[in-house]
Order: C-alpha cells, then structure tokens, then sequence
C-alpha cells in the first residue's frame, strides 16, 4: 500500500478518534441545561478505539523470514496501530471490526457478526475470526502477555495466527460449570499448515473447552482443539492438527494474581512423498506482584516430535509496568537457542497505548 495513503488513513482513525463529538440539534437548549440524547440516537454510533504498540529491540543474531507482529530488527518495529468499530447492529445482531496497520500495509484483522438472543446458549458468527485453536491464537496482539508469539504458534499456525474467512457455531452447554462447543468451517487460506488452493480446499476445526473455580480464590480452565484441512505440497495432500491447553489463576486480592498458562500442538502434514510429524509447547507464569507491576517468564520448546522443523527451545523473562489501564511498557530479554546454531540473545521495549473505547477480548 502507497505509504501517504497509509498514513493518511492513520490520522483519519486519529482523527476520528480526537475530534469534535458529533453535535445533535437536541443537545443544546436556551437555558444551558444539559439534554441526555436519546439512547436511540446513541445507538447509531459504533465503539471506536485505536491501540497502538511499537518495539525498540535489539539481536544479537537479526530474525529471518516473515516474522508477523514480533519485533522484526534491531532498531524500531512497529507491532501494529489497531482500529476498532464495535457496536449492536440490531436486536440479533452485533458487528466487530478490526483493522491492523503494519509498515508494510494494513490488512482486515477481524470482521464479523455475531448473533444475538438466538436459543439460549446458542451462537452463530460469520466472517474473518482468528479460529478458536488453543488460548493464544484467539489473542489480539494487545492481550498478548509477552512482546512475541510463542515458538509453536509461529511455526504450526503462522506469524499472523490462524485466521480465516468463514462460519463459527458454538454452544453453551447448560451445565453448573462452564462448558462450551465450538465449531468452525472456513476457507482454509492459512500458508502455513494448509492452503490447498483448490476450490473446496476447506479447514473443519472444532474446539471443547471447561472451566470451573476450585477454590474461592482459583480457577482452572482447560480446552482441547482439532483442525483438518488440505495442504499446498501437492493436490489432495491434507493437514491435521491438535491441541490441548490448560490455564490456572490464582487471584487472592484486587492486585495480586498468578496466571499459568500452557499449550501443546501437534501437527500431522502430508507431503511431497513422505509424511511430516511436528510438534511443540510453552509454557508461562505471570504474577502481578503490585498493583502496576507483572513479572513473567516463558519456555517454549519445539521438536516434540521433529521432523522437518529444527529442533529449538527459549527462555523469556519480562517486566511489565502498567502507568494506567490505558498504556503498558514491556521489558524483554530472550534466550534463544536452535540445534546447530549460535545462541541468539534478544531484549524489547515495549510500549503499548490505546484511546477510545474498546470492547473486552475474550478472557
């Protein structure tokens, strides 16, 4: 994308954002008494933020290939300015839309709608979603609990997640504890474990997940995932993947927590004459020690099993210091080492803000 029109679609999201609020007749009356607008002309206003966040990062060996929303040089990187429209589009329905500008363009992150008072428990969503595999994929770089992609999800599902065009159903089922089906139907376009090309080359993926409190002060959650789909190593080759993830938190005061996180993918992949079998995991603790302050670590690990992927583990400790519930500044450092090859060491700044009013992620 020509860079003027890229910025000049920055300010405008800036724009938009710190301009003047639109003025309705009914706002100002002769005896300066303040007027509520009408909830029904509020309506016609979707939720719009924008979250910006960008690295100063430093490595001793400089990252090769695509490298997504990750800190990409020594020097600066800007991860990603996301725009955000949110709103209810009518009693069944409701729209997200998140638009991701990078230094090489801006692409349409998410954009769908969701279903509304549907049976109870019951949900349909269409469009471009991250696909509901695993915990982190389904994170926006905002989320992210650390300047980086784990090692297995860049490898098994690509820099920029699995994302796809398609149809999602999931269903709540009505048990005491929670306990959730999803099932997803796309294209099937992600270059790195499918994109089969053909037409009706499609990813079918599914998704169970639970959660239930264990004490008053700690929950865990656990989900486990599936995808099959074709692959571009020749016509009819196919692609299947499964996960499992699990979560704890441990929450005794308003500001004070322990998060553990950790994910597992394998990835069985037909090839040019042979068959692939590749897998990986992390797995990380943050502990929010104040009421602004996070410490974090992560070990990713891949290799397990190896084939075609070198085998390659990491280390990331970090410190993450919140001024305000609008802005974040990480520090990183990374240990990182591939069979074969040299030690790479790594350290990020990071600074994270946003402006404007954002709908919650999925926690």
């Amino acid at each position: 994308m020509n860079k003027r029109f890229l910025l000049l679609l920055i300010f405008m999201g800036v724009g938009v954002l710190l301009g003047p609020a639109p003025v309705y007749p009914y706002e100002s009356r002769s005896d300066g008494q303040p007027v509520v607008v009408p909830r029904s002309a509020q309506k016609l206003l979707p939720d719009i933020s924008l979250i910006g966040t960008v690295a100063a990062a430093y490595f001793s060996d400089e990252p090769a290939g695509e490298t997504g929303h990750d800190p990409a040089r020594s020097g600066f990187t800007l991860q990603e300015i996301e725009i955000a429209f949110q709103s209810v589009i009518d009693p069944y329905l409701r729209g997200d839309l998140f638009l991701s500008f990078q230094e090489v363009g801006v692409e349409l992150e998410e954009g769908y709608v969701t279903t509304l008072g549907l049976i109870k428990g019951l949900q349909i969503r269409g469009g471009k979603f991250l696909l509901p595999f695993g915990r982190q994929n389904q994170k926006h770089l905002e989320t992210w609990d650390f300047a980086n992609l784990p090692l297995v999800n860049k490898y098994l599902l690509g820099p920029e997640n699995l994302s796809e065009l398609g149809a999602e159903i999931s269903y709540l089922l009505p048990t005491p504890f929670f306990l959730q089906l999803q099932g997803t139907f796309s294209n099937g376009e992600n270059e790195t474990s499918f994109g089969g090309g053909r037409p009706g080359d499609f990813v079918y993926q599914g998704r169970v997940s639970t959660g239930f409190d264990t004490s008053k002060n700690t929950t865990i959650l656990l989900g486990t995932s599936a995808a099959s789909g074709f692959n571009d190593t020749d016509l009819g080759n196919q692609t299947r993947l499964f996960g499992g993830d699990f979560l704890f938190k441990w929450k005794p005061a308003s500001y004070r927590s322990v998060t553990w996180q950790s994910e597992y993918i394998y990835r069985w992949r037909q090839g040019a004459g042979r068959l692939t079998e590749e897998g990986g995991l992390y797995s990380y603790v943050d502990y929010q020690f104040l009421k602004r302050w996070h410490l974090g670590m992560r070990y990713d690990q891949m290799g397990l099993p190896q084939d075609t992927i070198v085998k390659e583990w990491r280390a990331t400790p970090t410190v993450t210091f919140n001024p305000t519930e609008f802005s974040r500044i990480r520090l990183e450092y990374e240990y990182d080492k591939t069979s074969n090859a040299r030690r790479v060491h790594a350290a990020f700044l990071q600074l994270e803000f946003s402006m404007g009013s954002h709908g919650a992620h999925a926690f």
